[in-house]
């Protein structure tokens, strides 16, 4: 599931979520404004992003600031270099992009696509 919109609240629900997808979020996600609510991040057994120093730059801060799924954020450097994991099979997992030109979607898909072939 792709979420690219420019809503300023949220547009989805983590329990219209089935077990093992994979969600990218292009749009706002910013305290005040952001396309999905703190119910998706809990829902996710996986939050990664293509930059955690962006995470923290933003401003208003990032919805994930100052909670706890803050601290859950992987770097997608990290998770493809398989310093870290990547979500159980019927986990959710969430890419928070901070925007690098479109190139998280493309590194995303390929990631997933690698995980797949691996649980074959």
């Amino acid at each position: 599931m792709i979420l690219a919109t420019n809503s300023p609240t949220p547009v989805v629900e983590a329990a219209w979520i089935r077990p093992g997808a994979y969600v990218t979020t292009l749009g706002p996600k910013q305290q005040g404004r952001a396309e999905f609510s703190l119910d998706l991040p809990e829902a996710a057994s996986l939050l990664v992003t293509d930059s955690l120093d962006q995470i923290g730059a933003y401003d208003p801060p990032n919805l994930l600031v100052g909670t706890s799924h803050e601290n859950r954020l992987v770097s997608l450097g990290a998770l493809r270099a398989s310093e870290v994991y990547s979500a159980a099979p019927d986990g959710i997992s969430v890419f928070f992009s901070v925007g690098l030109a479109g190139t998280e979607a493309f590194l995303l898909d390929r990631l997933a696509a690698q995980i797949k072939a691996e649980r074959q």
